[in-house]
């Protein structure tokens, strides 16, 4: 279990490394981002007018976004989805580089598309780092607003 926990952790990391170094599609904020995590899926995901990302693809696509915070415990979600076969996550690293909290993959409810609050329950946040929230958008799918209280 520990070995895939720890090679879970360094694909995710690796994917977050990666994204610094490919021109992705990426949405930015005061102390916020959210970019995807391949470059193949640049020519089908669109912004919109509000700063959210919309999978234009004919597949689910991945998306990270990173969010600084202060030490302690955290309430997260993902405030705004559009979907019924979405689903996110969020990740929280300790000083030496470890997934020390992985939240469990929350997902959108099904049924016809609509917009959702994903509620990706409490974590908590060491010290000069911050929360990875990773979410699989479906085709078709939008991505607006992702919080920590």
């Amino acid at each position: 279990m520990w070995f895939f926990k720890k090679g879970y952790l360094v694909s995710l990391l690796a994917g977050v490394i990666s994204l610094v170094a490919n021109q992705a599609l990426a949405v930015t904020g005061p102390g916020a981002s959210m970019k995807n995590s391949f470059p193949k899926d640049n020519s089908c995901l669109s912004t919109l007018n509000y700063g959210g990302i919309t999978n234009n693809c004919n597949y689910s696509v991945e998306l990270v976004g990173t969010l600084q915070l202060s030490a302690g415990y955290h309430a997260t979600s993902i405030y705004q989805i559009y979907g019924n076969n979405s689903w996110c996550q969020t990740v929280s690293i300790n000083g030496v580089g470890n997934g020390n909290f992985v939240g469990s993959q929350v997902y959108t409810t099904s049924g016809p598309k609509v917009w959702q609050t994903l509620n990706l329950g409490n974590l908590y946040v060491y010290e000069g780092s911050g929360v990875i929230f990773r979410c699989s958008l479906e085709a078709g799918g939008s991505i607006g607003t992702f919080t920590a209280q």
